[in-house]
Parts: C-alpha cells; sequence; structure tokens
C-alpha cells in the first residue's frame, strides 16, 4: 500500500508540474526596438530588405509609405469605394501585398499594407504595424529595455507579469469594434474617462471631452495656447495633476488639448457600418466592419506618458498589465 501511495503521489507530482509548465509563459520572439521621443522603430525585412516599421498602437491596420511600394514595384489593388480609411489626413485608397515579411523570427507570407503618403517616414522608415496583426498572441512593450516581446497567448490567467516583484496592475481592455484598438479604463484629476493608447510622440485630449468632463473650453482661463498645431486645430496646455489607475499614478502627465467645434459624442449606433469586405490583413481573421466613427476615447495616450510605463497586452485575457518602466 505505502508503495502505491508513493507512486500516486509521484504521479500526482509529476502532473502538478506539467500544469505549471503549461501555465507559464511561452516567449516567441524578443525583438530589440529604437525608442525615440515620437516612435518605437522595429527592424523587419521586407523581401528580404532591411527597414524599420513603427509599431503603432494607435493603428489596427498596418501600412507602406506610397514611395516604398513604388521603389519595390509592387502591384496595388483598390480598396471598395464603400470603405473610407484616412491617415494623416488623406483617404487611403489602395493596398499591396508583400510576398515576404521578416519580423525578429516571425515569417509572414503575402502580408497585406495599407498604401499612405510617404509624409512622416525618414530614412529607413517606410510604414508602420498595427495592433491586428498581434491580435492572437500577446505583447510587451519594456520601453526601459528597448525590447518588444512576443508571447503565445496561451497561458493561465495572471501568469504574465515576470520582470517586477514590487506588485503590478492590471486594467479591463475594453470591448471594442473598432478593429483592434486599445482602450481602458482611467481617471485624469479624478474624472472617470476612456484612454486610447497609442504610441506616437504626444498625448492628446479634445476640446469636447474638456468641455463635458471638465466643463472647460478655449475662453477658460485655467488653458493656456501652445504654439504649434495638431492636424491644423489650435492646441492648449493645462496643468493636469495626475493620471491614475488602480494604484498607479502618473504625476503631471503631459498631454496637449486641440480645439475642436462642439459635435455629438460618438456611440454605438455610430461606430460602424456593414459592408462585408475581406480583412485587411491576410493573416487575421474575417472582418465585415469597417469604422465610421473613431470615437468612444476620451484621452489618446502618447510616448510622452507611454515611455514612463512597461506595458503587457494580455489578448484572451483581455487585461491590460502595467509597471513603472524601470520596475525590478
Amino acid at each position: 500500500m505505502r508503495m502505491g501511495l508513493t507512486a500516486l503521489a509521484i504521479i500526482l507530482l509529476g502532473t502538478g508540474i506539467a500544469q505549471a509548465q503549461e501555465c507559464g509563459l511561452k516567449q516567441y520572439e524578443s525583438i530589440s526596438m529604437e525608442v525615440t521621443a515620437n516612435q518605437l522603430l522595429l527592424p523587419v525585412s521586407l523581401n528580404g530588405t532591411p527597414k524599420q516599421l513603427v509599431f503603432e498602437m494607435g493603428n489596427a491596420f498596418s501600412a507602406l509609405s506610397m514611395a516604398t511600394v513604388e521603389q519595390m514595384d509592387l502591384p496595388r489593388t483598390s480598396l471598395s469605394s464603400n470603405i473610407e480609411i484616412v491617415r494623416d489626413g488623406a483617404r487611403v485608397r489602395d493596398t499591396v501585398r508583400v510576398p515576404d515579411v521578416q519580423i525578429g523570427k516571425l515569417n509572414l507570407k503575402s502580408m497585406e499594407f495599407l498604401v499612405v503618403p510617404p509624409s512622416g517616414y525618414t530614412g529607413n522608415v517606410v510604414g508602420d504595424l498595427g495592433t491586428r496583426l498581434f491580435q492572437s498572441m500577446d505583447f510587451e512593450l519594456d520601453m526601459a529595455g528597448g525590447k518588444f516581446n512576443l508571447f503565445s497567448a496561451d497561458h493561465c490567467p495572471g501568469q504574465t507579469v515576470y520582470w517586477t516583484k514590487s506588485g503590478f496592475i492590471q486594467l479591463p481592455i475594453k470591448p471594442s469594434k473598432e478593429l483592434g484598438y486599445i482602450r481602458v479604463p482611467m481617471t485624469l484629476d479624478g474624472q472617470s474617462l476612456t484612454v486610447a493608447l497609442s504610441t506616437s510622440g504626444r498625448s492628446f485630449i479634445g476640446m469636447n471631452a474638456m468641455r463635458r468632463i471638465f466643463n472647460f473650453d478655449e475662453t477658460s482661463p485655467q488653458l493656456s495656447p501652445v504654439d504649434g498645431e495638431y492636424l491644423g486645430h489650435k492646441l492648449y496646455r493645462y496643468s493636469f495633476k495626475a493620471l491614475a489607475a488602480d494604484g498607479l499614478t502618473v504625476s503631471s502627465p503631459d498631454i496637449l488639448i486641440f480645439d475642436e467645434k462642439p459635435r455629438p459624442e460618438c456611440n454605438d449606433k455610430l461606430h460602424f457600418t456593414s459592408f462585408g469586405q475581406a480583412p485587411v490583413h491576410s493573416t487575421e481573421p474575417a472582418q465585415d466592419q469597417v469604422g465610421r466613427c473613431f470615437g468612444g476615447h476620451d484621452v489618446e495616450l502618447g510616448l510622452s506618458v507611454l515611455k514612463k510605463l512597461h506595458l503587457y497586452v494580455s489578448s484572451k485575457e483581455k487585461l491590460l498589465y502595467i509597471t513603472g518602466a524601470g520596475a525590478k
């Protein structure tokens, strides 16, 4: 009987070890990224030619500049006239397929990109990678270490934050029909709002949100004009005190206000019209909804704030895990 119990214990112990291993993270790739003031740059290979693409959490779809498309002599396919996608103030009209795309050790065949104006890309930077490409896996942005890490989404709940023992916060990623955008609940100066994550340089809040949440507008003495503009809109500054969520606080967040005319808020009835189109990325599941109104968030957080954080996006859990950028 003792021998039988011992054997059973060994079997159970072995099962426990196997389950623990299954619960752990499985890393696909760790890619060095260049963290600049305005961009996160990833090294890629397009048909064997080394290039750089911007990882942009504010864009769902990946894109290549028109100049690169012409240089690579890639045949273009026109988007349906029913689909309206705007980048940098210009309507996107074509897509292209790149036969061979290498991102670290990941090899993607016949990957589809939007064709966009070349403005905003310089040197070896030829386009950007959107979030939908990574929607079936987890990704981590280690700002301090300059690493973009990819993991399997198959892990036990909460088995994500491996880089620190000093604690973390987790935020639910708000369900969204908007083709992969990442939005989470936070507070700004004690007011609840929805935050969109964008790895472009600046962080913004629109005047409509300022009117609704803080009862401020362009005539409020608390707001001071700022030189420059944002997509043709005047800019203002306000001394925000704290952006917070579940115990994590970013003091004096650098968030600019852009002026805009009063307009109706976006809502579930305004977000989408269904056109039954094929997905933009060949690596993505079918999706027949195309955004018409990209509202639904109050603040867009760019690198001016995100560089202070370490982020892990858990796709199956629909959770965003956050620590400070230098957490150990």
